[in-house]
């Protein structure tokens, strides 16, 4: 799936997509879910190439889902060095309980604070909202966001 912006153009594999879809929260009793963005970045055109998936340290519930610090830089780390150093951190996602979803004060204090507290190897980061039927899809350069848009996910969950 290719997502053009003014900013750049963003790729988004197959496989990361299919992971977005199974945990679309399409049933009353299917928790918030989430994780972390990993890909490449040459000049202008971006690859989400992975993403974690919600693990037994995380927290969910219907309308909530907390990360864990230490999972979450595991797969950062595990990435990084598999990839000798250039698949790196580029952002988080999760899913939202509505068709339309929408970024929460909770989900923009939590993604500005990390883009603040942390060490990172781009300016460029996403945040990525799952909803039921559209997906949220932001971009931030140097922590200020400069693009969003919803965009609807196109590959089959098999």
């Amino acid at each position: 799936m290719i997502i053009k912006s003014l900013h750049s153009d963003i790729s988004i594999r197959t496989e990361v997509i299919t992971l977005f879809k199974k945990h679309i929260q399409s049933k009353k009793e299917l928790p918030e879910s989430g994780g972390i963005l990993t890909g490449r970045i040459l000049n202008k055109e971006i690859e989400i190439i992975s993403c974690s998936v919600p693990s037994s340290d995380d927290i969910q519930s219907r309308y909530n889902f907390i990360r864990s610090h230490k999972t979450a830089q595991n797969f950062i780390n595990y990435r990084f060095e598999r990839s000798n150093g250039t698949e790196i951190y580029l952002g988080e996602w999760h899913t939202h309980p509505e068709d339309k979803p929408t970024p929460s004060n909770t989900d923009l204090k939590s993604f500005h604070k990390t883009l603040k507290n942390n060490r990172l190897n781009s300016d460029v980061h996403f945040m990525i909202i799952v909803g039921i039927v559209e997906t949220y899809f932001a971009i931030y350069d140097k922590g200020n966001m400069v693009d969003q848009k919803y965009i609807t996910l196109l590959y089959e969950v098999s």
